[in-house]
C-alpha cells in the first residue's frame, strides 16, 4: 500500500477572507509549499529547481482557520523525462479531506531557463515512490 509523503503546515490569519474561510489562493500556497518541500527533500536541495505547469483543485469542504494545522500529502503518479505529476490532499484533523489536487511539475534548468530531464538520482527517488 502506498504511503504518500506528508508535511504539516500552519494556517495564518491572512489566509482568511471576508466569509471567514481560508481562501482559494491560500490553498494554492499550501500545495506549493508542500510539493516544494517534497522536491527539496527528494533533490537534497533547499531551493529545488522546478516549475509548476498545471494545477487542478477540487474543493471538498470549507477550511477554517480553527481547522489548522493541516497536513498536505504528495504522491507521484506519473513520471516523464522532465515532468512529474503528483496527487495531493489537504487534510485537517477535525474534518479529513478539504481539498484534492493534481499538479504537474517540470524539472527546471535555471541557466537555460527551460525544462530539463531529471538526473538519474532524482528519477530513481521518484520511481521508488511510484513503486510503493
Amino acid at each position: 500500500m502506498n504511503t504518500p509523503w506528508k508535511i504539516e503546515l500552519g494556517l495564518r490569519e491572512e489566509y482568511v477572507d471576508y466569509l471567514g474561510h481560508v481562501t482559494a489562493t491560500a490553498h494554492l500556497t499550501l500545495f506549493e509549499l508542500a510539493h516544494g518541500h517534497w522536491l527539496a527533500e527528494l533533490m537534497a536541495e533547499p531551493a529545488p529547481p522546478f516549475a509548476l505547469v498545471r494545477l487542478e483543485l477540487d474543493y471538498r469542504r470549507e477550511l477554517l482557520l480553527a481547522d489548522g494545522p493541516v497536513t498536505v500529502s504528495v504522491e507521484p503518479v506519473r513520471l516523464t523525462r522532465s515532468t512529474v505529476t503528483v496527487r495531493e490532499e489537504l487534510r485537517s484533523a477535525p474534518h479529513g479531506v478539504h481539498t484534492e489536487a493534481t499538479a504537474t511539475l517540470v524539472r527546471w534548468d535555471r541557466e537555460r531557463r527551460r525544462s530539463m530531464p531529471f538526473p538519474s538520482s532524482e528519477r530513481a527517488g521518484i520511481e521508488a515512490q511510484l513503486a510503493r
